[in-house]
């Protein structure tokens, strides 16, 4: 396995132009782990850009290209399709008085350049101004759901594609960092909502707080997965912000430990260029966040022990506070400040009848 994960790694770089060559040539059992993980982590366009850039000695067998081949194709296909509901969803809500701009997804497709079609799509996250009650108010007026938290509605007007509703961009769940966190969204606003195009995109300053924070919530409560790791990689290389005053913010968001051990991540895995970090990377912790995610795969469906625990109360009780133990460097308080969380958001839910 520890042979797949490195030729992973390798034709990641060789898709981003960091690499030309694999260091030896994957056996045709390790092409197939290689297309396993590639799924796991929702990196199979992405490294097909990669299959595709190898010299000719190289190559992987023609009937495993050709899987490649066909799911590259897919996420094409519906990149497309995405990209079109980005535009219907933004006029949409624009129609009805809402100002709007969409976050992560196709916002980071953009960034990916020439692998932009290689970027497996998902659901489109759309914040909306106006705060929790004139959204929500809206969307059930328009088409009626329970399925609503902390963060977002899912949205159900849109055949063919989810579209999640954010009242508010994302939280940490932390209450003291969370206040902090959402002026920092408050500040950044205008500049979000204020564009006048067909699609408003949230700002690079915007998307290297938010995904930050989505990266690491989502290690602590389901597992991330290298895509998104990938997303941040191409966050930082296109943004040309202030890494010192960046990195202020960070801090005023306790996310400092954390942040150190991605940006060796970046620095170590992606080959990142010292000066798009946003600090000094930490090797240990870095390491040690890279095996996580890992193991965890795309918001851990390639993680038995995270989907077998999600089953049981002893699971959840597990996950809450045992699991999270191991991330005590990155946080040491959401050991209890996640199970708090989630007590005060299960009464919120329930008083308004949602699920």
């Amino acid at each position: 396995m520890a042979k797949v994960v490195q030729y992973f790694i390798e034709l990641m770089q060789v898709a981003l132009g960091r690499t030309e060559r694999l260091s030896g040539m994957p056996t045709e059992k390790q092409w197939y782990g290689l297309l396993q993980v590639s799924i796991d982590h929702s990196m199979q366009g992405v490294i097909f850009v990669g299959i595709q850039r190898l010299p000719q000695d190289q190559l992987p067998p023609l009937r495993l290209k050709m899987l490649f081949h066909g799911q590259s194709e897919a996420i094409r296909l519906r990149n497309e399709k995405v990209n079109e509901h980005c535009e219907m969803v933004t006029e949409y809500f624009r129609k009805a008085g809402f100002r709007t701009a969409i976050m992560k997804g196709q916002g980071n497709a953009r960034l990916y350049g020439e692998l932009s079609d290689a970027r497996c799509s998902g659901d489109i996250d759309v914040w909306v101004e106006g705060g929790f009650e004139k959204v929500n108010d809206f969307v059930q007026k328009t088409c009626p759901t329970k399925e609503v938290n902390e963060l977002e509605i899912q949205y159900g007007a849109f055949p063919g594609v989810i579209v999640e509703v954010h009242y508010r961009p994302f939280i940490i769940r932390n209450f003291i960092y969370n206040a902090r966190l959402q002026k920092f969204f408050a500040e950044e606003a205008e500049a979000c909502f204020g564009q006048k195009e067909p699609v408003n995109w949230v700002t690079m300053r915007f998307n290297i707080i938010h995904q930050l924070a989505h990266i690491r919530l989502h290690l602590f409560t389901e597992g991330i997965g290298i895509r998104q790791l990938m997303d941040y990689y191409f966050v930082l290389l296109r943004s040309k912000e202030d890494r010192g005053e960046m990195m202020e913010i960070v801090r005023n968001l306790g996310m400092e430990r954390f942040t150190a051990a991605l940006m060796w991540i970046m620095s170590h895995i992606f080959r990142l260029d010292d000066e798009k970090l946003l600090c000094l990377p930490n090797e240990k912790d870095g390491s040690f966040l890279f095996d996580e995610i890992l193991r965890s795969g795309n918001f851990g469906k390639s993680s038995k022990e995270l989907s077998e625990k999600k089953s049981t109360s002893y699971g959840h009780f597990w996950l809450f506070f045992i699991r999270n133990l191991r991330y005590w460097r990155f946080d040491k308080w959401d050991w209890i400040c996640g199970p708090l969380w989630r007590i005060y958001y299960k009464f919120w839910k329930l008083k308004r009848g949602f699920e």
